[in-house]
């Protein structure tokens, strides 16, 4: 049997996720959607109700509906191309239409991570970015510790806070030991690398480009 991989996007609930932050995988006996840091969601042929096209001027999208009550009902995979094409392509696979009943180690595999699925980064530590992100920026815009001038757009307290997400990115994707820190048991950063990988980007340009600059002025 054939295997079908796409990238693209993904809308689940009030969640949305652009290309190329989201993965649709498909394979005889499992699909599975990684929507980044919404989590992934991986189904058996059991689970799915239907999985149906649509193409229209506002894009191509595979709507996904299931019998999963942990997941949300409104799973929609975004993609560039012809929705017709790309269902074609999943029908090709066979798991839609294989008879062979789930071998009993794929099927456990699937339960497994039905049980994990979700956002994959610990929520105290979420907490705690946000937290530290927001008092950073709050420091400049206060002028709490005198370091930015009414003119300027950067403080030390917005550098600090980009070099500060940068390094948590940086540590996510190498360190094994920050991501047993950060993230949850049985996650891993495998469906979330392009986001962080992005965002690692932003940061180190708007610190480079924005903050950098007017830091070493000022010294």
């Amino acid at each position: 049997m054939n295997t079908f991989e796409e990238t693209g996007g993904v809308r689940i609930g009030g969640f949305k996720a652009t290309w190329p932050f989201a993965t649709l995988k498909v394979s005889e006996f499992k699909l599975e959607l990684n929507a980044s840091i919404r989590g992934n969601f991986v189904f058996k042929r059991s689970d799915i109700i239907a999985i149906t096209p649509n193409t229209s001027i506002l894009g191509s999208s595979i709507r996904i509906t299931h019998r999963v009550k942990k997941y949300n009902k409104d799973i929609f995979f975004t993609f560039r191309g012809n929705a017709e094409e790309r269902m074609a392509e999943i029908i090709q696979t066979g798991f839609l239409n294989y008879t062979e009943p789930t071998p009993n180690h794929i099927d456990q595999e699937i339960s497994q991570l039905q049980a994990q699925t979700g956002f994959p980064i610990k929520i105290p530590v979420a907490i705690g970015i946000v937290v530290i992100w927001n008092l950073l920026f709050l420091s400049d815009f206060f002028n709490v510790f005198y370091t930015r001038k009414e003119t300027e757009i950067f403080g030390i307290g917005v550098g600090t806070a980009l070099a500060f997400v940068f390094l948590i990115c940086i540590s996510l994707l190498t360190s094994d030991v920050a991501r047993q820190l950060m993230l949850k048991n049985g996650s891993s950063t495998a469906g979330i690398k392009p986001f962080l990988f992005f965002t690692a980007f932003i940061t180190f340009i708007l610190f480079i480009a924005g903050f950098l600059p007017q830091y070493l002025s000022n010294h």
